[in-house]
């Protein structure tokens, strides 16, 4: 029989950053992978949530995960941004290449971002609603080559 318990988002939050801070990333680092996961988590996305520490820690140990890692902007025509996330969290590399694909549609009026060679990126709304709070619509497709973690 299971038993149901209830964590504090809040604690959870500093538990999980604590984790990521104690395997060497850095203070941003361990903020935005704990914002990441635990919003997976609020919104019914457990697949996608905390749960998801015990692989990416199988992942940094066998060197598939580099930490502190930030996106490399490789391609720039433009409305169209190409970002090589240097095997980096997904979380992160993500984060930072909506940031710029925002600030360049806000500029444009369109764009579109590519990003390649990132660890896994989680919960794919979390960037449509990282677009939504900048008042953009948007579209996102995924694939992955050789990597078991994603179907």
């Amino acid at each position: 029989m299971s038993e149901l318990y209830r964590i504090n988002a809040a604690r959870l939050h500093q538990f999980v950053q604590a984790i990521w801070l104690h395997a060497g990333s850095e203070a941003d680092e361990a903020r935005l992978v704990a914002d990441h996961l635990v919003a997976a988590n609020l919104a019914g996305h457990d697949s996608h949530g905390v749960g998801m520490i015990p692989s990416y820690m199988r992942s940094f140990s066998q060197g598939h995960l580099q930490l502190n890692q930030h996106p490399v902007l490789e391609k720039d025509a433009g409305a169209v941004l190409t970002f090589h996330a240097r095997s980096g969290f997904g979380q992160v590399a993500a984060y930072e290449a909506m940031q710029q694909g925002i600030a360049r549609a806000q500029q444009l009026g369109i764009a579109a971002v590519g990003l390649h060679h990132s660890h896994h990126i989680g919960r794919i709304g979390h960037w449509a609603e990282q677009c939504a709070a900048a008042g953009l619509v948007s579209f996102h497709f995924v694939n992955v080559m050789g990597d078991p973690m994603v179907a």
